[in-house]
């Protein structure tokens, strides 16, 4: 990857030219295809371009700049920005995450795209009149004969749909073209703005994330983000509705009060008798009606316009016009008054001015009166605006959906920026902080694994600016003085280790030099141990128990196998003749008195680490495999493994190391009497890991002074 984070780069001035670029090209391709009168958009190549380049959210930034500036010069545009909003996430995660082949890729976008074009612009041309493309829809209304409401809108979907496989699949091609036709090292500049650290693959940041408990970073983030948007949306949502509701009843109590006051003004009190009598063949009776109709067609929420007489069982209409899907009664019959308007039949009774609204019961009827006045002025007839509530409400479900598809795009937007934002600032970096601190912590005091696991921290390169940044580096520096004190103590323990292993030898050389006849025997049975311990590790035997740190006990521990003998009369030790039985018991005794003395040792330095193995090797390195050894007749894995090991590399040593008396044998002689006595007197599998290792002991054996093969 060519970005370099931590250089100053020009990737965000790229992204903001190309973005530009992106929301011209949608214009103009869009404008091309008004004037050439093609029914496509071509309104989405620049978002997806955009988004193939940055992500998403520059995506939807170009699609939601994209949609106002046609919404100047084809008003209601401004609906469809959620549609290319999804437009550009479905870019997105297709470029992105799609593992499918690139041709698979191009198709699966191009029907996703459309379907979710289709079925939402249909609705959206469905509920709301005036807008781009309307007429293409309405010739595919023409040609479809399909009597059920259902189906018809299946076959309307799957029309449009044929159309915007067409539209995206240019689309997305132009967009794909475009995008290879940008040099690939600024395509990696501009794809990597926004990070604040080296920039990590797919793979690695789900590597990160995989640390991540139930309550992760991200998780409360999103659910919070998430939950602030929406609730501040529906806050906004409901109190735009209600100040729309307010504002809409104040203006139709307006508007009902005007059209009364102006209808009562073009009927004739005088002649309002005339009426009576002769109804709709009075003179003059078709003009007054005429106009009533062209007030109530000039309004918008007045949807019934009456004139009626107040007689004492009920209103007498003389004329009555409403829109259309409302009720009228018949001109010249005598309703009774209704209970629901009881509050106010007694002024109209006593034919008294009514200066206010009206409601009904149930408060879904608004309505205005105002008198028709004789030449004498008195009061001879009403004349009555009614206003329907649920028509009201049905003008705020409009708006509440026009509010919806205009802001929901931007919300849209806001959540992602406040994920991609959160996600390069905090959860990204954090993860990475703690993906690095668990490797560290699992180095397990390995100091190449703990060096190498400093340099990995320090390559990540958090560079936020803020508290984050300040936590990443006080770690770097934290793990680099830890890598140091480590080091610092490894050697410690390695000047330590040579200072107890130097003392061991020196203390085993003391015992052993009181033996004679022993002058290589500690040298010589520690190199046998460790070639032992090797070919056990090698042909797999025993290795839940074969761990470093146990194998560099044992070899470090072998050199005192025989300190016991320290108790054991020189006579005894060094005597050249075969022992007495006596003497033999005495000379037994020796594993007896190791393990005291490494006991007691263990007691004061209060540790069991490899003094343990000491004791083991002390006490039971005479103990056979078939329990006839000594001091305790142990037999099988019952002795401890170390102790087995030792038994095998003292009675290697012993049989081709000359010692007084006895003759010392060859090696092919002594790995005869060793392959004889598996079984018996030694573990199988130690005698089967020291014959895999012949030639290591040839060179512990030519490297010996006293005797070459």
């Amino acid at each position: 990857m060519s970005f370099h984070y931590t250089k100053r780069n020009y990737s965000k001035y790229y992204l903001i030219i190309f973005s530009v670029a992106g929301i011209l090209l949608n214009v103009c391709l869009n404008y091309l295809a008004l004037k050439m009168d093609i029914p496509m958009y071509l309104d989405t190549v620049g978002t997806i371009f955009v988004t193939f380049l940055g992500g998403v959210l520059p995506g939807i930034i170009v699609s939601l700049i994209t949609s106002m500036l046609l919404n100047i010069f084809s008003p209601g545009y401004l609906y469809y920005s959620l549609i290319t909003v999804i437009i550009a996430i479905l870019a997105g995660w297709f470029f992105r995450y799609s593992k499918s082949s690139k041709i698979l890729k191009f198709l699966y976008s191009v029907l996703t795209a459309a379907l979710v074009c289709s079925v939402f612009g249909v609705f959206i041309q469905n509920y709301i009149s005036g807008l781009p493309f309307e007429e293409y829809v309405e010739e595919i209304f023409q040609y479809v004969n399909v009597k059920n409401e259902f189906s018809y809108m299946l076959v309307v979907i799957f029309a449009v749909f044929l159309l915007n496989i067409v539209d995206k699949g240019i689309a997305i091609g132009l967009a794909t073209l475009f995008f290879h036709l940008i040099p690939e090292r600024t395509r990696d500049y501009i794809a990597n703005y926004g990070w604040k650290q080296k920039p990590l693959t797919l793979q690695e940041i789900k590597e990160a994330r995989n640390i991540s408990t139930n309550k992760a970073i991200h998780k409360k983030i999103s659910v919070m983000l998430s939950t602030t948007i929406c609730l501040l949306s529906i806050i906004m949502i409901w109190i735009s509705i209600t100040f729309y509701y307010e504002d809409c009843k104040e203006e139709y109590s307006d508007e009902a009060f005007a059209i009364v006051e102006n209808a009562a003004s073009i009927l004739d009190g005088d002649e309002i008798y005339e009426y009576v009598k002769w109804g709709d063949k009075a003179k003059g009776y078709h003009d007054v009606e005429n106009q009533m109709n062209m007030l109530l067609n000039n309004t918008q929420g007045v949807v019934k316009l009456s004139f009626f007489i107040p007689e004492q069982n009920g209103f007498l209409y003389l004329f009555q016009v409403g829109k259309e899907g409302v009720t009228l009664s018949d001109n010249g019959i005598i309703i009774p008054y209704y209970d629901e308007f009881s509050k106010y039949n007694d002024y109209f009774k006593n034919k008294e001015v009514i200066n206010e609204i009206m409601f009904n019961s149930d408060k879904s009827v608004m309505f205005a009166s105002y008198p028709v006045r004789n030449s004498n002025g008195e009061i001879v007839c009403y004349a009555i605006s009614d206003v329907y509530m649920s028509f009201l409400s049905e003008y705020a479900r409009d708006y509440l959906i026009k509010i919806f598809l205009c802001f929901s795009g931007f919300v849209v937007m806001i959540l992602i920026f406040g994920f991609t934002q959160a996600g390069y600032e905090l959860v990204i970096p954090i993860n990475c902080i703690t993906k690095a601190a668990c490797e560290f912590l699992d180095s397990h005091g390995d100091q190449n694994a703990l060096d190498e696991n400093v340099r990995k921290t320090r390559s990540i390169g958090i560079c936020t600016g803020d508290e984050v940044e300040q936590l990443y580096r006080t770690i770097c520096q934290m793990e680099s003085e830890m890598a140091e004190y480590v080091r610092d103590l490894r050697h410690f323990a390695d000047t330590t280790r040579k200072t107890q292993t130097g003392l061991i030898i020196t203390l085993a050389g003391i015992v052993e030099s009181r033996d004679i006849n022993s002058t290589y025997h500690v040298h010589n049975t520690a190199a046998y141990v460790r070639i032992i311990l090797n070919g056990l590790k090698k042909k797999g035997y025993y290795s839940e128990k074969l761990s470093d740190e146990y194998m560099e006990e044992v070899e470090m521990s072998a050199p005192l196998h025989d300190i016991g003998k320290i108790q054991i009369s020189d006579s005894i030790i060094n005597k050249r003749d075969e022992l007495t039985n006596e003497e033999e018991e005495i000379y037994k005794l020796h594993t007896v008195y190791g393990r005291r003395i490494m006991e007691k040792a263990i007691t004061i330095v209060n540790d069991d680490t490899y003094l343990k193995e000491a004791r083991n090797m002390a006490a039971y390195h005479h103990e056979r495999w078939d329990g006839k050894g000594f001091p305790e007749g142990l037999h099988g894995e019952v002795i401890p493994l170390s102790a087995r090991v030792m038994g095998l590399a003292n009675e290697l040593d012993e049989l081709i190391s000359p010692r007084g008396f006895k003759i010392s044998c060859t090696l092919d002689e002594a790995i005869e009497i060793i392959k004889s006595e598996s079984g018996k007197k030694f573990d199988p599998k130690c005698v089967d890991a020291l014959l895999e290792c012949i030639s290591d002991v040839k060179t512990v054996i030519n490297n010996s002074n006293f005797r070459r093969y």
